[in-house]
């Protein structure tokens, strides 16, 4: 029995790890798939020539020209509001039935697609990542952001503890689906461009940039149950304790403000905020030995680039 007790931890753990790895594998395999054809989808369709792409453009409110915003691609390919799913647009409708799959089964194609790699949330499904609200149409969506661990006091923070405790920054936000861009005329002084258009206003000077491609990108930010996130620097790590609460509710975040937290308890310490994959913003959490941990480790991307096929004719 002494033996079998020795074992047990160990039999969790891996069985944990094949459970998180196996999952990592499953999310690449779908969200690389989700990329591949909307890419080439989009390749296919009849743009103008000079259109901008526009996906993935926080800072810039205002994108009515761009094919982002294009009915027909919100209706063909994608639109950020099916980013969130709340149980009611699906499980009190009579088109549906209560069946999330028919739901499911009639979004524009990229988001039909990442529909598996969605997770569910306290009576919703969504892309994982910070809820957010789009400030020109008001529909609620998905934000990543990009976090950077950082040493800290134990007196610091929402979560005081003994544990050596790491917090964190945001750096950047970015969305989960954007077009790739890039510094292509080598000045730091102009705003990267994607290689959507056939034409620029300032010549690409890298060789390496053609115009005329669907160069599109998914970002997925990885949750973990078995691989917390640790600070380097000292012997076994610094665990990293959520600190959701160093956004506000109404922030800014270029063209989205971040969404009012949902009250929620956590079970073991009695404190608000604590959810595994949410978060008091989005960001996930996770209960371990009384405290509210960080499992999100990594935004993995994903990218696909075709050449357009197909223009418009302009009429």
């Amino acid at each position: 029995m002494v033996e079998f007790a020795f074992l047990i931890p160990i039999f969790l753990v891996l069985i944990g790890a094949t459970i998180s790895f196996g999952l990592f594998f499953f999310q690449a395999n779908v969200l690389q798939q989700a990329v591949d054809v909307a890419a080439q989808e989009i390749s296919r369709m009849p743009f103008e020539p000079n259109q901008e792409l526009g996906l993935g453009q926080l800072d810039q409110c205002d994108e009515a020209e761009s094919v982002c915003n294009d009915s027909a691609f919100k209706e063909q390919i994608y639109d950020e509001q099916y980013l969130v799913i709340h149980d009611a647009e699906w499980g009190s409708s009579t088109a549906f039935g209560g069946d999330f799959q028919a739901y499911a089964d009639q979004l524009p194609l990229l988001n039909r697609l990442l529909v598996p790699a969605m997770i569910r949330d306290n009576g919703m499904t969504r892309y994982p990542g910070a809820l957010v609200v789009n400030n020109a149409t008001g529909e609620e969506t998905i934000l990543i952001p990009i976090v950077e661990y950082r040493n800290r006091a134990d007196d610091v923070g929402v979560f005081p503890s003994r544990i050596r405790a790491a917090g964190e920054t945001i750096l950047e936000w970015v969305a989960p689906v954007e077009e790739i861009r890039v510094d292509h005329d080598e000045d730091s002084g102009t705003p990267r461009e994607g290689p959507f258009k056939l034409s620029y206003d300032v010549a690409p000077a890298l060789e390496s940039f053609q115009p005329g491609m669907v160069a599109l990108r998914v970002n997925y930010p990885a949750q973990s149950t078995t691989l917390l996130n640790r600070t380097n620097g000292q012997v076994g790590g610094t665990i990293v304790i959520a600190g959701d609460t160093t956004l506000a509710a109404g922030a800014s975040t270029g063209c989205y403000s971040v969404s009012a937290p949902s009250p929620r308890i956590s079970p073991a310490s009695g404190v608000a905020g604590s959810n595994p994959n949410s978060g008091l913003y989005g960001l996930g959490e996770l209960e371990a030995l009384t405290r509210v941990l960080r499992p999100y480790r990594k935004v993995m991307s994903f990218q696909a680039i075709y050449r357009r096929e197909v223009f418009s004719n302009g009429s």
